[in-house]
């Protein structure tokens, strides 16, 4: 048997990186997804020799629940700009009301991709990137993807 064979169970679970804007976007995604901060770990006085000097008081990793996912973020381990390319995140809503809501709401200082519309895969879609760069689909199911 192999090791990926046993009886644990795997998660992936994304983290998102907010170089000296990590505070600022926990914020941000609880106010409009309702984020759940589950922990908030941040760089004490002592420096471990994987942090780069000035880390003290960052954050680390914070883990949040957004409906029933849980993703991670963290100040990271470099500078700059954040740049998040080739990955997006799906956000599946019950209704059309509430997926106008979240893309408006993660739109306001980033840009709307997609408006909400009706695709072969969902009632509505849509797609924005938000104020930090990341790239996010907003969709409420459609009969075809629920009979899969």
């Amino acid at each position: 048997m192999s090791s990926i064979e046993q009886t644990t169970t795997m998660q992936v679970i994304p983290t998102l990186y907010f170089p000296g804007l990590c505070a600022e976007a926990i914020s941000f995604y609880r106010e409009h997804l309702g984020a759940e901060v589950l922990f908030q770990l941040t760089a004490g006085g002592a420096q471990p020799e994987y942090l780069p000097p000035g880390s003290p008081g960052k954050i680390i990793r914070a883990g949040l629940r957004i409906g029933d996912t849980v993703v991670y973020l963290s100040e990271g381990h470099h500078g700059g700009v954040p740049a998040f390319q080739g990955v997006s995140l799906a956000l599946h809503l019950a209704n059309q009301h509430e997926a106008a809501r979240i893309l408006h709401a993660l739109g306001a200082g980033g840009s709307i991709r997609v408006p909400l519309r009706e695709t072969a895969w969902a009632d509505s879609f849509g797609a924005v990137t938000d104020r930090y760069g990341v790239y996010w689909t907003v969709e409420v199911q459609g009969a075809r993807q629920r009979a899969v």
